[in-house]
C-alpha cells in the first residue's frame, strides 16, 4: 500500500543501494558468461545489464524492503515472485533490444531463472533484517557477517 501511496519515498528516498551493487555484479557476471563466447561484440548486452540492474535493482530491492513486513505473507510472496520479476524482464527485454545487444535469448533466459531464486532468497534475508537500508539497517560487511547465523549455518559448522 505504501509503495502506491508514497513511489517517490519508496522507490527513490529509500532506494536500495545493497540491492542495486549485488543485482548489478552478480547479473553482469552472469550476462557476461553467457554472451563472452559470442565475442567483443556482444558485450554491449552485458553493459546494458549491468546498468539496468542498478537502476533497477535499487528500486525491486526497495520494494521488496516495504514488501517484507506485508500481510498475508503468502500475497507479498506472490508479487515478489511473480509481478516484480514480469515487470523487470519486460523493462529488460526492451532495453537489450533497444541497445541493439546481441544473444539477447540466451542473457535473458540465464536471467529469468536465476530471478525465481534470487528474489526469494534476497525477500527472505530482508524479512531477517539483512540487505535493507534506511532505519535499522547495518553495513552490507555486517549483513554479510550475520549471514551465516541467519541461515544456521554457523552452528552446523561449528
Amino acid at each position: 500500500m505504501r509503495m502506491a501511496l508514497q513511489p517517490w519515498t519508496v522507490f527513490v528516498i529509500q532506494w536500495n543501494w545493497k540491492a542495486a551493487l549485488l543485482s548489478a555484479a552478480t547479473r553482469g557476471l552472469l550476462f557476461c558468461v553467457v554472451v563472452v563466447p559470442h565475442g567483443a561484440g556482444a558485450m554491449r548486452g552485458a553493459w546494458i545489464e549491468i546498468a539496468f540492474r542498478i537502476a533497477l535493482g535499487g528500486c525491486w530491492g526497495s520494494a521488496m524492503q516495504a514488501l517484507r513486513r506485508a500481510r498475508p505473507e503468502w500475497l507479498a510472496g506472490l508479487l515478489v515472485a511473480l509481478v516484480l520479476p514480469a515487470v523487470a524482464h519486460a523493462l529488460e527485454f526492451a532495453l537489450l533490444k533497444l541497445g541493439a545487444a546481441a544473444h539477447i535469448r540466451s542473457g535473458m533466459i540465464v536471467s529469468v531463472a536465476f530471478s525465481g531464486v534470487s528474489l526469494l532468497v534476497n525477500f527472505a534475508l530482508m524479512r531477517r533484517g539483512l540487505l535493507i537500508v534506511g532505519e535499522g539497517s547495518g553495513s552490507l560487511a555486517g549483513d554479510f557477517r550475520r549471514l551465516p547465523s541467519v541461515l544456521g549455518l554457523r552452528r552446523r559448522l561449528t
